[in-house]
């Protein structure tokens, strides 16, 4: 008769409806071991208390990555990652755990375990359930076992910066190179104060990383500043570091916001919330072809609720949805 709640690394907790109580916290964090990791097929086999830093540390040994980068900081786990279905930049070209996803057991509230999938990539193992459980917080089971298929690290990768005086033309920056086929990694709009915080720019930004053959990001650099150029913006060179100071600006804070929308409306509404959140010091970042806007404020500037009703209604008006993370 006590209410459980599975725990791992603490840094999804306060995501959707927290319940008000609970007598039992089930903490995954000894359940940290690599059950199965074969490179040559490329797939791996974990338990949930696997910290996601400490698995791109080993598969980087292979050259290879689980393309998962929220911003949750190191202390992320596994199970965290997916019971929250969080990702970060890399979700431009990569897609969401859903995608990566190929195996999972799951241990339901009456002690029942279920399976679904397997550990090879192609496989017709019954019904796909495991994408039930990725986005689910944890209310359908628990997570004790999943299998993903990985991706290849590209041999050459570069950050960039792409400058414009609206999030507009930024927008249409982002468009044209995802149907131009560049070799983009991930693209993220900023808003000016969070690109001062991650670029030191205070304009409507495109963070981008660019990665494959040299060749290929060659030809992505010269036409992505063929891009900008077109549409009034500058393309420079930034600082890979630039993306770990965009994982700690995005971390799940006092008060974080994730709004779902159609991506051509991204602009428009990032632009709506960049008016309406003045003196919250909110932080904005899109990406914009997966229709994903993230919003971190200072909820001590602000009433919570006032910033919640503001983004709710520039969402709303577009026929989207609004996800309180903390």
């Amino acid at each position: 008769g006590l209410s459980v709640v599975a725990f791992g690394g603490g840094c999804h907790a306060s995501i959707g409806n927290v319940p008000e109580s609970y007598n039992v916290a089930l903490s995954l964090a000894g359940m940290d071991g690599v059950v199965a990791y074969e490179p040559e097929d490329l797939t791996v086999t974990l338990q949930p208390g696997v910290r996601l830093s400490e698995l791109q540390t080993l598969l980087a040994q292979n050259h290879q990555l689980l393309p998962l980068d929220p911003p949750a900081g190191d202390a992320a786990t596994i199970g965290g990652v997916l019971a929250a279905n969080a990702s970060g930049p890399l979700r431009h070209a990569y897609g969401t755990a859903r995608d990566w996803v190929i195996g999972m057991r799951v241990a339901g509230a009456d002690g029942v375990v279920s399976k679904s999938g397997g550990r090879v990539v192609k496989n017709v193992a019954g019904y796909d359930i495991a994408k039930l459980h990725i986005g689910a917080l944890g209310t359908l089971g628990v997570i004790t076992e999943v299998t993903f298929k990985l991706a290849p690290a590209p041999p050459v990768s570069k950050t960039l910066a792409v400058t414009c005086d609206t999030p507009h033309s930024a927008a249409l920056v982002a468009f044209a190179a995802h149907d131009s086929g560049l070799a983009l990694q991930a693209l993220e709009l900023l808003s000016p104060p969070a690109a001062y915080a991650v670029i030191g720019e205070s304009r409507w930004s495109l963070l981008a990383r660019a990665g494959g053959a040299q060749a290929a990001v060659d030809r992505t650099i010269a036409e992505l500043a063929a891009l900008s150029a077109g549409l009034a913006g500058t393309l420079s060179e930034a600082r890979d570091a630039s993306w770990r100071a965009w994982a700690a600006t995005f971390a799940p804070g006092a008060l974080s916001l994730r709004a779902s929308v159609l991506p051509a409306d991204v602009a428009e509404i990032v632009e709506v919330m960049d008016r309406r959140f003045t003196g919250a010091a909110a932080m904005l970042s899109a990406t914009v072809s997966a229709g994903l806007i993230r919003a971190s404020v200072d909820a001590q500037r602000v009433r919570p609720l006032t910033i919640i009703e503001h983004a709710r209604e520039a969402v709303a008006r577009r026929g989207g949805s609004l996800f309180i993370d903390a």
